[in-house]
Protein backbone atom coordinates (compact mmCIF):
# COMPACT_ATOMS: atom_id res chain seq x y z
CA UNK A 1 0.00 0.00 0.00
CA UNK A 2 1.56 2.94 -1.38
CA UNK A 3 0.85 6.13 0.74
CA UNK A 4 0.31 9.53 -0.15
CA UNK A 5 1.67 11.59 2.42
CA UNK A 6 5.09 12.69 1.61
CA UNK A 7 4.61 12.94 -2.30
CA UNK A 8 5.49 8.92 -2.06
CA UNK A 9 9.12 9.69 -1.81
CA UNK A 10 9.86 7.10 0.49
CA UNK A 11 7.72 5.02 -1.45
CA UNK A 12 9.10 5.47 -5.00
CA UNK A 13 11.37 2.15 -5.37
CA UNK A 14 9.45 0.09 -2.49
CA UNK A 15 7.66 -2.09 -4.65
CA UNK A 16 10.39 -2.60 -7.36
CA UNK A 17 11.45 -5.41 -4.95
CA UNK A 18 9.63 -8.92 -4.73
CA UNK A 19 7.74 -8.10 -1.44
CA UNK A 20 3.82 -8.81 -1.81
CA UNK A 21 2.98 -6.33 1.70
CA UNK A 22 4.27 -3.78 3.78
CA UNK A 23 3.57 -2.39 7.43
CA UNK A 24 2.11 -6.23 8.42
CA UNK A 25 3.62 -7.20 11.77
CA UNK A 26 6.45 -9.56 11.44
CA UNK A 27 4.81 -12.52 12.38
CA UNK A 28 3.86 -15.68 10.50
CA UNK A 29 0.43 -16.09 12.87
CA UNK A 30 -0.56 -12.55 12.11
CA UNK A 31 0.00 -12.44 8.52
CA UNK A 32 -2.03 -15.90 8.61
CA UNK A 33 -4.78 -14.59 10.66
CA UNK A 34 -4.96 -11.37 8.05
CA UNK A 35 -5.21 -13.30 5.11
CA UNK A 36 -8.20 -15.25 6.79
CA UNK A 37 -9.70 -12.40 7.73
CA UNK A 38 -9.54 -11.20 4.12
CA UNK A 39 -10.54 -14.54 2.45
CA UNK A 40 -13.38 -14.57 4.67
CA UNK A 41 -14.83 -11.42 3.65
CA UNK A 42 -14.29 -12.02 -0.36
CA UNK A 43 -15.68 -15.66 -0.41
CA UNK A 44 -18.89 -14.39 1.01
CA UNK A 45 -19.12 -11.68 -2.18
CA UNK A 46 -21.38 -12.33 -4.67
CA UNK A 47 -19.83 -14.32 -8.30
CA UNK A 48 -18.74 -11.49 -10.75
CA UNK A 49 -17.93 -9.09 -7.45
CA UNK A 50 -16.10 -5.79 -8.94
CA UNK A 51 -13.28 -5.47 -6.24
CA UNK A 52 -11.11 -2.42 -6.22
CA UNK A 53 -8.37 -2.32 -4.04
CA UNK A 54 -6.52 1.21 -2.49
CA UNK A 55 -3.13 1.57 -2.35
CA UNK A 56 -2.75 -2.03 -3.06
CA UNK A 57 1.17 -2.20 -3.62
CA UNK A 58 2.34 -5.50 -5.04
CA UNK A 59 -1.68 -6.58 -4.57
CA UNK A 60 -1.78 -8.37 -1.28
CA UNK A 61 -5.10 -7.95 -0.40
CA UNK A 62 -6.40 -9.09 -4.46
CA UNK A 63 -4.15 -12.08 -3.82
CA UNK A 64 -6.34 -12.79 -0.69
CA UNK A 65 -9.40 -12.33 -3.38
CA UNK A 66 -8.17 -14.45 -6.19
CA UNK A 67 -6.98 -17.16 -3.20
CA UNK A 68 -10.87 -17.40 -1.82
CA UNK A 69 -12.70 -17.20 -5.41
CA UNK A 70 -10.73 -20.24 -6.28
CA UNK A 71 -11.49 -21.70 -3.16
CA UNK A 72 -15.83 -20.94 -3.49
CA UNK A 73 -15.77 -21.37 -7.11
CA UNK A 74 -16.22 -17.62 -8.26
CA UNK A 75 -15.08 -15.37 -10.22
CA UNK A 76 -14.41 -11.44 -9.21
CA UNK A 77 -12.73 -8.22 -11.29
CA UNK A 78 -10.24 -7.16 -9.10
CA UNK A 79 -8.41 -3.62 -9.84
CA UNK A 80 -5.37 -2.64 -7.58
CA UNK A 81 -4.38 1.59 -8.15
CA UNK A 82 -1.75 2.74 -6.34
CA UNK A 83 0.50 6.21 -6.19
CA UNK A 84 3.91 4.96 -6.92
CA UNK A 85 4.43 3.00 -10.07
CA UNK A 86 3.62 -0.53 -9.42
CA UNK A 87 3.87 -3.72 -11.63
CA UNK A 88 3.59 -6.81 -9.74
CA UNK A 89 3.49 -8.85 -12.88
CA UNK A 90 7.02 -8.17 -12.90
CA UNK A 91 8.19 -7.78 -9.10
CA UNK A 92 6.33 -10.68 -7.37
CA UNK A 93 7.53 -14.04 -7.60
CA UNK A 94 4.57 -15.87 -5.85
CA UNK A 95 1.93 -14.03 -7.29
CA UNK A 96 -1.30 -16.49 -7.32
CA UNK A 97 -2.60 -17.45 -10.85
CA UNK A 98 -5.70 -15.81 -10.00
CA UNK A 99 -4.32 -12.22 -9.68
CA UNK A 100 -2.66 -12.87 -13.29
CA UNK A 101 -5.53 -11.41 -14.85
CA UNK A 102 -5.88 -8.85 -12.51
CA UNK A 103 -5.56 -4.88 -13.99
CA UNK A 104 -3.00 -3.31 -11.95
CA UNK A 105 -2.85 0.81 -12.29
CA UNK A 106 0.04 3.41 -10.50
CA UNK A 107 0.44 7.00 -10.37
CA UNK A 108 -2.76 6.86 -9.33
CA UNK A 109 -4.29 9.05 -6.21
CA UNK A 110 -6.77 7.88 -4.18
CA UNK A 111 -8.18 11.64 -4.34
CA UNK A 112 -8.78 11.29 -7.62
CA UNK A 113 -9.48 7.86 -9.03
CA UNK A 114 -9.86 7.38 -12.74
CA UNK A 115 -13.23 5.10 -12.88
CA UNK A 116 -16.99 6.08 -13.79
CA UNK A 117 -19.21 6.04 -11.14
CA UNK A 118 -20.82 3.08 -9.66
CA UNK A 119 -18.28 0.71 -11.27
CA UNK A 120 -17.49 -1.05 -8.11
CA UNK A 121 -18.77 -3.54 -6.11
CA UNK A 122 -16.56 -3.40 -3.32
CA UNK A 123 -13.79 -1.36 -2.15
CA UNK A 124 -10.91 -2.51 0.11
CA UNK A 125 -7.96 -1.34 1.57
CA UNK A 126 -5.14 -2.27 3.78
CA UNK A 127 -2.96 0.11 5.83
CA UNK A 128 -3.29 2.65 2.52
CA UNK A 129 -6.89 4.49 2.46
CA UNK A 130 -5.86 6.24 5.68
CA UNK A 131 -2.76 8.08 3.96
CA UNK A 132 -4.18 9.87 1.78
CA UNK A 133 -6.77 12.92 2.34
CA UNK A 134 -9.65 11.35 4.38
CA UNK A 135 -12.18 13.54 2.82
CA UNK A 136 -11.08 13.47 -0.56
CA UNK A 137 -10.56 10.07 -1.08
CA UNK A 138 -13.66 8.87 1.30
CA UNK A 139 -15.29 11.48 -1.66
CA UNK A 140 -14.42 9.18 -3.95
CA UNK A 141 -15.13 5.53 -2.15
CA UNK A 142 -18.82 6.57 -2.08
CA UNK A 143 -18.50 7.90 -6.31
CA UNK A 144 -17.16 4.59 -7.72
CA UNK A 145 -19.47 2.00 -5.02
CA UNK A 146 -22.67 0.55 -6.76
CA UNK A 147 -25.66 1.54 -4.50
CA UNK A 148 -25.20 -1.17 -2.01
CA UNK A 149 -21.65 -1.78 -2.34
CA UNK A 150 -19.27 -2.48 0.37
CA UNK A 151 -16.24 -0.84 2.04
CA UNK A 152 -13.86 -2.75 3.60
CA UNK A 153 -10.65 -1.21 5.01
CA UNK A 154 -7.69 -2.23 7.84
CA UNK A 155 -6.48 1.22 9.21
CA UNK A 156 -3.17 2.12 11.29
CA UNK A 157 -4.54 2.21 14.99
CA UNK A 158 -2.78 4.01 18.11
CA UNK A 159 -2.07 0.89 19.35
CA UNK A 160 -1.29 -1.36 16.78
CA UNK A 161 2.09 -3.44 17.31
CA UNK A 162 3.02 -2.67 13.58
CA UNK A 163 2.94 1.45 14.67
CA UNK A 164 5.15 0.42 17.96
CA UNK A 165 7.42 -1.89 15.63
CA UNK A 166 8.01 1.36 13.30
CA UNK A 167 8.78 3.27 15.74
CA UNK A 168 11.38 1.34 17.46
CA UNK A 169 12.70 1.53 13.58
CA UNK A 170 13.27 4.72 13.54
CA UNK A 171 15.18 4.81 16.48
CA UNK A 172 17.32 1.95 14.66
CA UNK A 173 17.75 3.94 11.46
CA UNK A 174 18.60 7.31 13.59
CA UNK A 175 21.29 5.28 15.42
CA UNK A 176 22.56 4.05 11.83
CA UNK A 177 22.45 7.89 10.58
CA UNK A 178 24.70 9.02 13.20
CA UNK A 179 28.19 10.57 12.65
CA UNK A 180 29.73 7.75 14.37
CA UNK A 181 27.86 5.10 13.29
CA UNK A 182 29.55 2.10 11.51
CA UNK A 183 28.30 3.38 7.65
CA UNK A 184 30.16 6.91 8.05
CA UNK A 185 33.05 5.22 10.02
CA UNK A 186 33.20 2.64 6.50
CA UNK A 187 33.22 5.34 4.30
CA UNK A 188 36.01 7.11 6.65
CA UNK A 189 38.00 3.80 5.86
CA UNK A 190 37.21 4.02 2.32
CA UNK A 191 38.80 7.13 1.88
CA UNK A 192 41.44 6.08 3.53
CA UNK A 193 42.15 2.82 0.89
CA UNK A 194 41.90 5.22 -1.71
CA UNK A 195 44.80 7.37 -0.58
CA UNK A 196 46.64 4.35 0.32
CA UNK A 197 47.39 6.02 3.69
CA UNK A 198 46.02 5.46 7.35
CA UNK A 199 44.40 1.84 6.86
CA UNK A 200 44.82 0.70 9.84
CA UNK A 201 43.87 3.27 11.92
CA UNK A 202 40.77 3.50 10.28
CA UNK A 203 40.11 0.05 10.84
CA UNK A 204 40.06 0.24 14.40
CA UNK A 205 37.70 3.15 14.51
CA UNK A 206 35.58 0.64 12.95
CA UNK A 207 35.57 -1.94 15.00
CA UNK A 208 35.08 0.18 17.69
CA UNK A 209 31.93 1.45 16.00
CA UNK A 210 30.89 -2.28 15.47
CA UNK A 211 31.44 -2.75 19.36
CA UNK A 212 29.58 -0.10 19.62
CA UNK A 213 26.58 -1.53 17.40
CA UNK A 214 26.43 -4.86 19.21
CA UNK A 215 25.85 -2.77 22.60
CA UNK A 216 22.80 -1.55 21.14
CA UNK A 217 21.47 -4.88 19.52
CA UNK A 218 21.84 -6.06 23.21
CA UNK A 219 20.42 -3.34 24.93
CA UNK A 220 17.47 -2.87 22.11
CA UNK A 221 16.62 -7.01 21.22
CA UNK A 222 16.28 -7.41 18.71
CA UNK A 223 17.33 -4.56 15.95
CA UNK A 224 17.23 -6.20 13.31
CA UNK A 225 18.14 -3.29 11.16
CA UNK A 226 21.04 -2.19 12.92
CA UNK A 227 22.05 -6.38 12.65
CA UNK A 228 21.47 -6.21 9.04
CA UNK A 229 23.67 -3.76 7.87
CA UNK A 230 26.59 -3.68 10.42
CA UNK A 231 26.85 -7.76 9.53
CA UNK A 232 27.30 -6.89 6.35
CA UNK A 233 29.88 -3.99 7.10
CA UNK A 234 31.46 -6.17 9.11
CA UNK A 235 31.84 -8.64 6.95
CA UNK A 236 32.65 -6.37 3.49
CA UNK A 237 35.39 -5.09 5.75
CA UNK A 238 36.92 -8.11 6.59
CA UNK A 239 37.57 -8.44 2.57
CA UNK A 240 38.23 -5.03 1.87
CA UNK A 241 40.96 -5.68 -0.08
CA UNK A 242 38.75 -7.90 -2.45
CA UNK A 243 36.88 -5.11 -3.90
CA UNK A 244 37.24 -1.67 -5.59
CA UNK A 245 37.00 1.35 -3.46
CA UNK A 246 33.94 2.97 -5.33
CA UNK A 247 32.05 0.01 -5.48
CA UNK A 248 32.34 -0.17 -1.49
CA UNK A 249 31.27 3.40 -1.64
CA UNK A 250 28.33 2.86 -3.93
CA UNK A 251 27.10 -0.24 -1.39
CA UNK A 252 27.57 2.03 1.50
CA UNK A 253 25.80 5.31 -0.46
CA UNK A 254 22.64 2.48 -1.29
CA UNK A 255 22.53 1.45 2.31
CA UNK A 256 22.12 5.08 3.21
CA UNK A 257 19.32 5.93 0.73
CA UNK A 258 17.62 2.82 1.72
CA UNK A 259 17.48 3.56 5.11
CA UNK A 260 16.43 7.45 4.93
CA UNK A 261 13.75 6.14 2.43
CA UNK A 262 12.98 3.80 5.48
CA UNK A 263 12.50 6.37 7.86
CA UNK A 264 10.16 8.55 5.46
CA UNK A 265 8.14 5.70 5.58
CA UNK A 266 7.78 5.26 9.06
CA UNK A 267 7.52 9.05 9.10
CA UNK A 268 4.27 8.60 7.02
CA UNK A 269 2.77 5.76 8.67
CA UNK A 270 2.91 8.14 12.08
CA UNK A 271 1.47 10.51 10.16
CA UNK A 272 -1.38 8.14 9.08
CA UNK A 273 -1.75 6.46 11.73
CA UNK A 274 -6.22 7.12 12.64
CA UNK A 275 -5.94 9.29 15.93
CA UNK A 276 -9.60 9.98 17.36
CA UNK A 277 -9.25 13.59 15.62
CA UNK A 278 -9.07 11.73 12.15
CA UNK A 279 -11.22 8.62 13.45
CA UNK A 280 -14.42 11.21 13.62
CA UNK A 281 -13.70 12.41 10.44
CA UNK A 282 -14.51 9.01 9.14
CA UNK A 283 -17.95 8.88 11.18
CA UNK A 284 -18.91 12.17 10.02
CA UNK A 285 -18.21 11.26 6.27
CA UNK A 286 -19.88 7.76 6.17
CA UNK A 287 -22.67 8.50 7.58
CA UNK A 288 -26.47 8.38 6.45
CA UNK A 289 -28.00 9.52 3.95
CA UNK A 290 -25.09 8.31 1.60
CA UNK A 291 -23.56 5.38 3.49
CA UNK A 292 -25.39 3.05 6.11
CA UNK A 293 -24.12 0.42 8.87
CA UNK A 294 -20.81 2.28 9.35
CA UNK A 295 -18.39 0.49 11.60
CA UNK A 296 -15.01 0.72 13.37
CA UNK A 297 -13.53 -2.01 15.43
CA UNK A 298 -10.34 -3.05 16.79
CA UNK A 299 -9.06 -6.40 15.30
CA UNK A 300 -6.28 -8.43 17.19
CA UNK A 301 -4.19 -11.58 16.15
CA UNK A 302 -2.96 -14.16 18.10
CA UNK A 303 -2.89 -15.77 20.66
CA UNK A 304 -2.07 -12.77 23.09
CA UNK A 305 -4.88 -10.73 21.15
CA UNK A 306 -2.20 -8.50 19.56
CA UNK A 307 -3.83 -5.30 18.28
CA UNK A 308 -2.96 -4.60 14.29
CA UNK A 309 -5.41 -1.80 13.64
CA UNK A 310 -8.83 -0.94 13.32
CA UNK A 311 -11.18 -2.14 10.86
CA UNK A 312 -13.40 0.37 9.04
CA UNK A 313 -17.14 -1.11 7.32
CA UNK A 314 -19.89 0.78 5.71
CA UNK A 315 -22.21 0.08 2.92
CA UNK A 316 -23.21 2.53 0.59
CA UNK A 317 -27.03 3.68 0.75
CA UNK A 318 -28.80 2.17 -2.30
CA UNK A 319 -30.54 5.48 -2.17
CA UNK A 320 -30.19 8.62 -0.99
CA UNK A 321 -32.68 11.65 0.20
Amino acid sequence: MSKHVSGNWGWRNYWKEDRDASCVAKNSDTEKEISEYWQSRFSKLLDGSRILDIATGNGIVLSHAAIAAERVDKRFSLTGIDLADINPLRYVSNLPEGLRQAKFVGRIAAEKLPFPDAHFDVVVSQYGLEYANLEAALGEVERVLVPGGQLHWLAHSKESVVVAQNHDQTKQVDFLLEQTSPIQVMRLLISKIKKHKNVQHSMSKLQDSLQKAQSYCKENPPAAIVREVCTEILQVSQRWQAYDPNDLEKMLDDSKQRLIAHRQRINDLRAAVMTPYRQEIVHKKLQPPSWLNMSISVIRVGSASTIIGSIISALRAKETI
